[in-house]
């Protein structure tokens, strides 16, 4: 039985930060982690969580207090949405099956936009080894993400107004990248993870010093052979 709320009342107040968002995005991780191993047949990785949960975050652009598009300092990466998460939007996933050893190796590969009247996300995350404590530079190893679609090259993080945008630089500082395009993208476009720098030993516990692994996702598009 829902009850509501006493109206006027003296001990219920509006609060936010990061000591309520964290435990709801906790809970979203937990459900997330439990439903792709379900439909998926196996347990995502931390690195794979996060991405997915990016992926599919609402962007709140518009709405008051959010700094416009994500990503943004106010929103991040937008509003987690599980309902988003659990559709039946085509996404290939990428879980830490590949393994960068030495600088300037890269992964590649072909997509296809699956449905033109909606938006292509991707979305590269990473599990950087332990940096500097208090280091403006703590970030170890440096992935970048590019897209190349019909002769134009597109990086990670490189967005305004929520889209992707033609050129610009490799983001240097994140281990976070992400390309969108927005509806009415149509054909084909190759995807490229380059292992600009490796520093550090991104997967400890195997047989190389240095090395790092990733996670990628890419919704509304399917490989192509």
């Amino acid at each position: 039985m829902q009850q509501a709320l006493p109206k006027k009342g003296t001990l219920y107040s509006l609060s936010t930060g990061t000591s309520h968002s964290t435990p709801a995005v906790a809970g979203a991780a937990a459900l997330l982690r439990d439903h792709h191993r379900r439909t998926q047949g196996q347990v995502p990785s931390p690195a794979l969580t996060k991405a997915i949960l990016v992926n599919t975050a609402s962007d709140l652009a518009g709405g008051a207090n959010v700094g416009g598009s994500a990503p943004n300092f106010n929103q991040g990466w937008g509003l987690v949405n599980l309902a988003s998460a659990f559709d039946t939007t085509a996404r290939s996933y990428v879980d830490q099956s590949e393994v960068f050893d030495e600088s300037g190796e890269d992964f590649q590969r072909s997509y296809t936009v699956s449905d033109t009247s909606r938006p292509v996300r991707i979305t590269l995350v990473w599990t950087d080894p332990p940096g500097v404590v208090f280091s403006p530079t703590s970030y170890v190893n440096n992935l970048d993400l590019e897209v190349e679609r019909n002769g134009d090259t597109y990086r990670g993080n490189n967005l305004s107004g929520g889209e992707s945008q033609e050129g610009g630089t490799a983001d240097p500082a994140n281990n976070v990248e992400a390309i969108v395009f927005t509806a009415g993208t149509a054909g084909t476009f190759n995807l490229d993870v380059i292992a600009t720098n490796l520093a550090g030993d991104g997967v400890p516990g195997n047989s190389e010093d240095i090395d790092q692994d990733f996670a990628l996702v890419v919704s509304n598009a399917t490989p192509t052979p």
